[in-house]
């Protein structure tokens, strides 16, 4: 299917149908999205008083609008989205997103009769429909969104059969510097499916890495086929909703998908080289560690900083997770030698680093020190957690450490993932001093992670893949 979708996401003008002055309705949050994130064409609002919504006119019915309109966006009952799909045919509307819900996913009979009348309907006059039950589109580049997300456009395309899901993941994503070319939500997908978006976001050369939350496929060949094709090409992450027998039932509610095993998903995933997630948390991870790593091909892992107990805790972690904590190399352990007699023979990988005060080595030196080594892949680094900090002048040593890193991760040219801890504390200084961290690591280029685990877990995902890619 490549990029025949693309005239999705580049409407002329766009109709919002339900379009309400009551802010708490989404018939209100989609005009206002769009103004939001400054979509360039006309905006109509429809609403059968005609009232004006956010300064534009408003307008009875779709065939009152003067103009041609290339989106809907539906958000009426469902009891009256057949007359809809017949004025939007008049109107020569290439493409209808319904948030408009209550359909195959209620279980009920009326319901799935009625989404089987929609579709045929569309078919009929030759219009796409994207949904039913979704939020639909956030296009930055384009002035498409459905909330009021950030307006940087970046790398990460993302399709979502659930709306929630998809605006967490944007939002978190947000908060640790990935942005996204495209995101589609796309509900319960009797038209536009997520073996189409696979197909377009491999296409797309605005997205370079895509990720996918599905529930169930259409069809399962097909959407493997599309899966492989792409990571052939480009990372794919997908988080599959309902492996258990409790979330199988609650995909049926959601969007009436079929869930399959959780066994069938990563036998899929281990012959299409998919990066397979069980959490919106490690998704987002993911985006993190291909949006700031390296391509990454070996296991081997330095871990610096963290006190004894924490050194301990993560080189057991990094085990875990397949990741080999590598010894300190002899010509490694000479230079620390040279540079604190005293205390050379009682450092080892992981770092610790509360016995280094007082030692002539700090943790950056230590860093370039092993990071000059061809017996590490990359580097995992323990910022000092700021709930430590006693007062607001205590947090400059906090944030000297992290300078450091930051410093030596410019020239090492392997990759650095910072565990910084985000654990919201009782005082504000301390929660926006790290904030201000965070921007910093990511206006640096390096990524940060809220615990060794999650970002070892990371480390050794992103280090298959590559390996996987390289042996296709």
């Amino acid at each position: 299917m490549g990029l025949d979708l693309d005239f999705m996401f580049h409407p002329r003008s766009i109709a919002v149908v339900g379009a309400s002055q009551d802010a708490t309705k989404r018939g209100y949050g989609y005009v206002d999205a769009l103004l939001h994130h400054g979509y360039k064409g006309p905006i109509y609002v429809i609403n059968p008083r005609g009232q004006d919504v956010l300064g534009l006119k408003g307008y009875r019915s779709l065939l009152e609008v003067p103009g041609p309109v290339d989106y809907v966006i539906s958000s009426i009952p469902a009891t009256v989205v057949l007359q809809l799909v017949d004025e939007s045919a008049k109107k020569g509307v290439k493409v209808i997103h319904f948030f408009t819900a209550r359909f195959s996913e209620t279980g009920h009979a009326e319901g799935i009769q009625l989404e089987r009348d929609l579709l045929r309907k569309a078919k009929g006059a030759n219009i796409r429909v994207l949904g039913p039950n979704c939020m639909g589109i956030y296009y930055p580049a384009g002035g498409l969104s459905f909330m009021r997300f950030s307006k940087e456009k970046g790398g990460v395309g993302i399709l979502s059969q659930s709306g929630g899901n998809v605006s967490e993941i944007v939002f978190l994503a947000n908060l640790r510097g990935v942005h996204f070319s495209k995101a589609v939500s796309f509900g319960n997908a009797f038209d536009i499916n997520e073996s189409d978006l696979v197909e377009y976001f491999t296409e797309d050369p605005e997205t370079e890495v895509i990720a996918a939350y599905v529930e169930g496929v259409r069809d399962g060949p097909r959407f493997i086929r599309a899966i492989r094709a792409a990571t052939e090409r480009k990372p794919v992450i997908v988080l599959k909703g309902g492996n258990t027998e409790a979330g199988t039932r609650a995909v049926a509610s959601h969007t009436a998908s079929l869930a399959g095993s959780r066994r069938i998903w990563e036998a899929a995933a281990s012959q299409t080289n998919a990066v397979l997630v069980d959490s919106l948390e490690e998704l987002v991870d993911m985006l993190v560690a291909f949006r700031f790593g390296k391509p990454v091909y070996g296991t081997r892992v330095g871990v610096i900083g963290g006190g004894g107990g924490r050194s301990v805790e993560a080189a057991d972690t990094c085990e875990r997770a397949g990741l080999k904590v590598q010894p300190v190399p002899p010509s490694v352990r000479e230079e620390f030698k040279k540079r604190s007699p005293n205390f050379w023979d009682w450092i080892s990988n992981p770092v610790d680093g509360s016995i280094l005060r007082g030692s002539g080595l700090d943790e950056r030196a230590i860093l370039q020190l092993l990071a000059a080594s061809p017996e590490y892949d990359f580097f995992i680094t323990n910022v000092r957690e700021m709930w430590t900090a006693d007062s607001p002048e205590d947090i400059q040593n906090i944030r000297s450490s992290l300078d450091g890193y930051l410093d030596v991760s410019k020239n090492i040219g392997k990759t650095l993932f910072l565990v910084e801890n985000d654990m919201v504390t009782n005082f504000s200084w301390q929660n926006e001093a790290m904030a201000a961290n965070r921007r910093k690591s990511i206006q640096e280029g390096v990524a940060t992670f809220p615990s060794i685990h999650r970002a070892a877990r990371a480390l050794s995902r992103l280090s298959t893949y590559y390996r996987n890619r390289k042996a296709r």
